[in-house]
């Protein structure tokens, strides 16, 4: 009888340990069941602050279309605008100075090598590898301009390129059948255009301008971080473009028309033709509606050559959350955000992938695009400002008669920018 009890505490005992192992096991598998759950909990909320500038209503309701889808992509992430009204550039560098920047700010190409120097942006190469970004689809003379040893610095959300914008009905009463496409063509079609008051071309005594002819003539500004203004074939080009307008007559500044800028010369009927970019296409549409015109690339020097105007989207390097503002950044200058830039007509995307979108919605203005291929950033590295004072100097003098050449006008630049 006691052996039985015996055998009976054994069993019991048995039993109890195997329920325990049970229990254990469940509660383990309970435990590792729950650990997922608590990885899959919401995202961290975050709030990131987006600089732009003050612009029109129209691009600003560009970004507001582009954060809402934003938005139901990353529910986590808050977005909200800063724009910076007055002196963008001076703004955003103090409140740099302060650490109060956005974390994601537009930057544009020509001021954009001082703050690439200084170091207070956020290198992207190694973004753009980890979340597998298309680099490749954008522009490369865009993404050029954002390049500082090495490194990408900003990824081009949308760009412009210099046109030749032209009076249809003008050129219909010249007998003239189409644009200039080579610089003979260009003053012998503004001689015919001439007339009374109105002058063939309305032409801005400014390097953002003129450069696009240096770089037709095989020359250039800038290099290598050193300044080259008084280049032989720069002197060639000033010297073609200003005697558009001293030797010619055929074409004259709008200070000298008696306007503020070439768009409206050219709206007001006072210029037959005009250098312009994208942005000429609205100011057209509320200052001259009823006027026809159309568009064409720049006649030709020795070869092809515009400029480009970019900006882009750069990460203040102290932002808190950078691979959310990465993310932001990506989206914004995506296909998807970029293709209602394209609906919107207001400049040209700057992915490739969406040129041919641009020409199908818009096929009067390829133009642009054609001229994105041997377009050149306008941007001088570091001397920046300094270069496009000494060039529109340069410019002035031989246009006001204060330089016997162009020649001697870029030899007196080059030595201001070297002081």
């Amino acid at each position: 009888m006691k052996r039985f009890y015996g055998v009976l505490l054994i069993m019991v005992m048995l039993i109890g340990t195997i329920l325990s192992g049970c229990s254990t096991g469940n509660q383990n598998a309970q435990e590792q069941t729950n650990q997922p759950a608590e990885q899959e909990t919401a995202p961290e909320a975050v709030t990131l602050k987006l600089g732009i500038w003050s612009s029109s209503p129209a691009e600003k309701k560009i970004v507001e279309d582009q954060l809402a889808l934003f938005k139901e992509k990353y529910p986590n992430i808050t977005v909200e605008i800063e724009t910076i009204v007055g002196d963008y550039m001076q703004k955003l560098q103090a409140e740099m100075a302060a650490n109060t920047a956005p974390d994601v700010f537009y930057l544009d190409s020509m001021p954009a090598p001082q703050l690439m120097d200084a170091g207070v942006l956020e290198p992207l190469d190694e973004y753009v590898t980890k979340n597998s970004v298309d680099i490749e689809d954008f522009q490369p003379q865009l993404l050029d301009a954002f390049r500082w040893n090495g490194k990408l610095y900003g990824i081009p959300k949308d760009f412009n390129t210099l046109v030749l914008f032209y009076n249809k009905k003008m050129f219909e009463d010249a007998n003239i059948a189409q644009p200039p496409t080579n610089w003979g063509e260009l003053r012998s079609v503004a001689q015919k255009l001439t007339k009374d008051s109105v002058k063939g071309i309305v032409l801005s005594s400014d390097v953002a301008r003129f450069d696009a002819f240096i770089h037709q003539n095989g020359g250039y500004l800038f290099k290598d971080g050193q300044a080259a203004l008084n280049l032989p074939q720069n002197a060639e080009a000033l010297d073609y473009y200003t005697g558009l307008i001293v030797k010619d007559k055929v074409a004259d500044t709008p200070q000298n028309i008696g306007v503020g800028w070439n768009g409206d010369a050219f709206a007001e009927g006072k210029a037959a033709m005009a250098i312009e970019g994208g942005w000429m296409i609205p100011f057209l549409k509320d200052k001259s509606p009823d006027l026809q015109y159309g568009m064409a690339e720049l006649p030709a020097g020795k070869q092809k050559a515009t400029m480009s105007f970019t900006v882009a989207y750069a990460m203040n390097q102290k932002s808190q959350h950078k691979d959310e503002a990465f993310a932001l950044l990506s989206f914004l200058t995506g296909r998807e955000a970029q293709q209602i830039v394209v609906d919107s007509g207001l400049a040209m995307p700057s992915r490739i992938s969406l040129f041919d979108a641009y020409k199908e919605k818009y096929p009067e203005r390829a133009a642009f695009i054609e001229g994105a291929d041997y377009s050149v950033p306008y941007q001088y590295g570091l001397l920046g400002t300094n270069l496009q004072k000494a060039a529109n100097n340069a410019s002035d003098a031989v246009i006001m008669g204060q330089a016997k050449s162009a020649q001697e006008a870029l030899d007196a630049a080059q030595k201001e920018v070297a002081q």
